[in-house]
Parts: C-alpha cells; sequence; structure tokens
C-alpha cells in the first residue's frame, strides 16, 4: 500500500512539473531561468559562501535544503550583507530561480527578490521566514506555516519538508523547537489519539484537480489538548495512508476534514482510529 500511495504523489508531482516546465522553458523568455541570471546567481552564491565562512555559527546564515530529491528540491543560500539565492530543480530541470538582498527584522528573515515571485505549484519562495531552533539544528519556516511545522515534529517525520541547514539532517535533535510562545501548545509531549464518531458529508471542489473534502468528528476535544489546524493521521485501519486537519475543536470533541486527489480513496468511516504521530514512525526516529 505505501507503493501505491508513493505511486500516486509521484503521478501529482510529475504533472505539476510537466505543467510548470512547460510555462517556464519556453526559450529563454523568462530571464530569472536566463544564462545572464545564472551567471550572476552563481556569483552571488560564491559571495555568500564566503561570507558564511567568515561569520563562523550564525542564528540563520547559510545553505538550505528542502525536498525528497526527485521534483521538490528547493534550495536557498543567504548571509546578511551578498543576499540570497532561491532556486528550486526537479525531474525536469530548473524551474524556478531569484536572488536578491536580504534583511533581518522583527525576528524574521526578509528576502527581497530582483525578479516577480509567486509561490504557485513548483515555483516561488516565501519572503519572510522564521529561524527555528531545534536542538543544534536550524530550519527556516515561514510564519504561516509553524503550525505545520508542530504538525510534522508531532507526526515524528520533518525530513524534507521545511527548509533546513544542510549538514543538519545528521544532527540529533533533543528537547522540543523554539517556535513562538503562541505555538508551544502545539507540540506534544505525547500523541493524542482520537477514533471517528461521525462520518459526515462529502464535497468535490472542481478544479483542474478536483479536491474531495469529507468532514469527520473526533472523540477527543480541548480537554485532551487538541487545538485548531491539529494534524491527525488514520492508524487504524492500517492500510490507509491519509490525514484530517482540525477545524474545530469543542471541550471533548472536534471536526477535522479529510481532503483527497483520488476518488478512488475510501471515505472516513466511524470507527477509525487516528493520532497526531504516524503509525509506522519510531518514537526516537528524529533523534537519530
Amino acid at each position: 500500500m505505501k507503493q501505491v500511495l508513493l505511486f500516486r504523489l509521484l503521478v501529482v508531482v510529475s504533472l505539476f512539473g510537466v505543467g510548470y516546465a512547460v510555462f517556464a522553458t519556453g526559450g529563454y523568455k523568462d530571464q530569472k531561468l536566463h544564462n545572464t541570471a545564472e551567471a550572476e546567481a552563481k556569483k552571488r552564491r560564491t559571495r555568500i559562501d564566503g561570507e558564511v565562512g567568515q561569520l563562523g555559527e550564525h542564528e540563520w546564515a547559510g545553505a538550505y535544503y528542502l525536498g525528497d530529491g526527485l521534483g521538490v528540491n528547493v534550495s536557498l543560500s543567504l548571509a546578511p550583507e551578498s543576499g540570497f539565492v532561491f532556486e528550486w530543480r526537479g525531474c525536469l530541470g530548473l524551474y524556478d530561480r531569484n536572488f536578491g538582498p536580504v534583511e533581518f527584522a522583527n525576528g524574521l528573515v526578509k528576502l527581497h527578490p530582483r525578479f516577480p515571485n509567486t509561490r504557485k505549484g513548483f515555483q516561488g519562495i516565501a519572503t519572510e521566514l522564521l529561524p527555528i531552533r531545534w536542538g543544534n539544528r536550524r530550519y527556516l519556516v515561514p510564519p504561516d506555516d509553524v503550525i505545520e511545522f508542530c504538525n510534522a515534529v508531532n507526526s515524528g517525520l520533518v525530513e524534507g519538508r521545511f527548509l533546513l541547514k544542510e549538514g543538519h539532517e545528521q544532527l540529533k535533535v533533543s528537547g522540543i523547537p523554539d517556535v513562538p510562545d503562541k505555538y508551544q501548545d502545539y507540540l506534544l509531549a505525547t500523541p493524542i489519539t482520537a477514533s471517528v464518531t461521525v462520518a459526515g458529508e462529502s464535497s468535490t471542489a472542481p478544479g483542474s484537480i478536483s479536491r474531495r473534502t469529507s468532514e469527520v468528528t473526533l472523540n477527543a476535544g480541548k480537554t485532551a489538548g487538541v487545538l485548531p489546524g491539529m494534524e491527525f493521521h488514520v492508524i487504524d485501519p492500517d492500510d490507509i495512508f491519509r490525514s484530517a486537519i482540525v477545524d474545530e475543536v469543542q471541550q471533548d470533541s472536534s471536526t477535522a476534514k479529510f481532503t483527497s486527489l483520488f476518488e478512488d480513496e475510501p471515505l472516513p468511516m466511524v470507527g477509525w482510529k487516528l493520532s497526531t504521530r504516524l503509525r509506522w514512525v519510531d518514537d526516537d526516529s528524529q533523534s537519530k
């Protein structure tokens, strides 16, 4: 079943990648993919590497990576004086590139791209990034994605999902990430488990890629520590690889929504068991 899930993911990735590659590589009309931009990006990256070498240990400067090694390979190099270089590469080559100055203000790294920057499909980068420490690791996370980051930590699978300083994937983690105070309650000391008590109606949104949404009621709420935006993963049945995002929370129950890209995905059923922790992840997997 895991192989089926991976195949479906690769199909979606390939569709997005092909669509964007066709759009982005129409000759060299897009200046940021042109050889001139490539040369300038290379020079700027060299300056960044030199500055980072002189800075030594720094709160956020360095080279970062996000991706799966397949269709998503996002790199970001940045330093206070030399600015930043961002590139997105995939199965079909270079999808996007940008560079420019960078500043640090109000606790955020702020990028000022030279070229238009659109976060859509396989292109674009968040222009504001929050430095997050987790033990000796250093992450850069868009402020709007901090809850998603906490969900990933709770799930046991953070690798490749957020910009992580290169080489830090080998470092052990300890304690909890230093997210802002308002997000601390999203980081769980122990997983929360729940069962589906009501399987609501499902609806399909029209579009180039249909998305079917199914609402369910869970028997866990504020008392158990559930918060809006938390992610729950199906742990039983063990052949279902899906997750739901909490929408509303009551004292001892909550509503959550499953979203699917495939019509043949089974609809949620009463009795399904869910957890904030992925069932196949070892408890110590993130400390290795």
